[in-house]
């Protein structure tokens, strides 16, 4: 029970069968008040009715009170309707009385208020357990020394009051058997209204990394549910991409790393089986040097894209001129340009002053270099600019080879990526670069772009003040 409780369709319908009741009792004691307040006015004419009835036949001429028929105070009207009325002076006397006339002492009050003012008086009295209305008014002399006389009728609310308090049960019952019938159709409309919610939950309790691609199939119109019925999904689509990009990943990662170890076994394990010269020794040594260096690069690759998807690649921004920056970039590389037959020119600014990670910057920009000398043909040319634009700074790197393949721009940023993967592989080459680049750019609050022309040509933005971005 305190668990169905607990369910958000339990709750709505409890809530929506308060509401009603709220609404349904208040509606109920509004008309109750009214009815009462009905039957009140009703029993207040009727008085008055009566009242005028009997002050009609009432005849003072001769200075002495006389009815029409008689000297009796009569005990219905011309019409035929009950009067219990009582004739009280203004010492409190009973002058006379018909019908089932309250006691003289009862009705004493009224009648003295009436003799009082000039406008009738009205008021309600117990007798037992029964409720009295009463209606007092002066109606001229009598009595022997003709002193004030007032005529008081009055009539019994039981009746009335007992209609009433049907009603009143009446009214309960009905708010009852409407409240329970809303609460049961709450609780089915909130079930059908929770049904994508119970899919959406099953469907997410079913989902393991294998089957990311299921998705919530459900006609919903564009409304709250709806929205998170396609929210769902979305997500479902970012894990499965997510999903598919680390398998892709792990894959490569092997791959990378079976390709340098199985080099390195197999040198180890030639040197085991046969006898070989000092020479063929330092041959192997030096070949199983190249793959653990180049595991190496791979490992501090993979240790920067690591901490990029962690958040935990945060520049250490230090004050630097960016075009003797560059300028030294470029010396470092001179002589590996030249030895590839390539020539390199620079267009960089007298001062750039920049805040950014020297390390960091330096691993973007040897990268790209790295690529500009893997692509471009002997005779070439590598160009690397700088500019500022506003707040920013653009940094350029292009080369005249034979650019990027349409088809490998879409991704040229991914880990892995390689426009000639045997080449890569062979020249130490992981498709680590691109990516790591990105990330050093993004890090900075920056970004990088391929830009249009006959080679490949890099664009990276990065603020001059050195608006880092740092994750929480």
């Amino acid at each position: 029970m305190r668990r169905w409780l607990r369910g958000t369709r339990a709750r709505l319908t409890i809530t929506y069968a308060v509401i009603f009741a709220l609404v349904a009792g208040l509606a109920a004691v509004a008309f109750s008040i009214y009815l009462t307040r009905l039957e009140a006015g009703a029993i207040d004419d009727s008085l008055t009715a009566q009242t005028q009835a009997v002050v009609s036949g009432i005849d003072s001429s001769n200075g002495r009170l006389s009815f029409q028929g008689g000297d009796v105070l009569p005990g219905q009207t011309a019409e035929g309707i009950a009067v219990d009325a009582i004739l009280i002076d203004d010492r409190g006397h009973a002058l006379d009385q018909s019908g089932q006339a309250l006691p003289p002492a009862a009705v004493a009050p009224f009648a003295h208020d009436a003799l009082a003012g000039s406008q009738p008086v009205f008021g309600t009295i117990s007798i037992g357990n029964v409720q009295h209305r009463v209606r007092a008014q002066r109606v001229g002399t009598g009595g022997a020394s003709g002193q004030n006389v007032a005529l008081v009728v009055t009539r019994s609310t039981a009746e009335e009051q007992s209609s009433v308090r049907r009603t009143e049960l009446l009214l309960i019952a009905v708010v009852v058997a409407l409240t329970t019938v809303a609460s049961i159709l709450g609780y089915v409309v909130a079930g059908r209204a929770l049904r994508p919610v119970r899919v959406i939950a099953a469907t997410a309790r079913d989902i393991s990394e294998r089957d990311l691609h299921r998705r919530i199939d459900l006609a919903l119109p564009p409304d709250e549910l709806g929205e998170l019925a396609a929210t769902f999904n979305e997500m479902l689509g970012r894990l499965e991409a997510a999903f598919a990009s680390l398998q892709r990943f792990t894959a490569d990662a092997a791959h990378e790393l079976r390709a340098p170890l199985s080099v390195m076994l197999a040198e180890v394990q030639v040197s085991l089986r046969q006898e070989r010269s000092a020479e063929d020794h330092r041959r192997s040594l030096r070949q199983v040097g190249e793959e653990l260096e180049r595991l190496s690069r791979l490992a501090d690759h993979l240790l920067v894209l690591a901490r990029a998807d962690a958040g935990a690649l945060r520049p250490r921004l230090e004050a630097l001129d960016l075009a003797d920056f560059l300028e030294e970039r470029v010396d470092q590389w001179r002589p590996l340009i030249s030895q590839h037959g390539l020539t390199v020119a620079t267009e960089l600014p007298d001062v750039g002053r920049l805040a950014a990670d020297p390390e960091l910057l330096r691993r973007l920009v040897d990268n790209l270099l790295s690529n500009a000398v893997a692509h471009t043909p002997s005779g070439g040319t590598i160009s690397v600019s700088a500019a500022r634009e506003g707040d920013w700074w653009g940094i350029e790197i292009a080369d005249t080879g034979p650019g990027i393949p349409p088809p490998l721009r879409v991704d040229l940023f991914e880990r892995f990526t390689r426009g000639d993967p045997a080449r890569g592989r062979e020249s130490g080459g992981a498709g680590l670069g691109m990516a790591i680049c990105a990330a050093v750019a993004h890090a900075h609050g920056g970004s990088i772009a391929l830009g249009p022309g006959p080679g490949a040509r890099f664009i990276v933005r990065v603020p001059a003040d050195g608006r880092a971005r740092i994750e929480p």
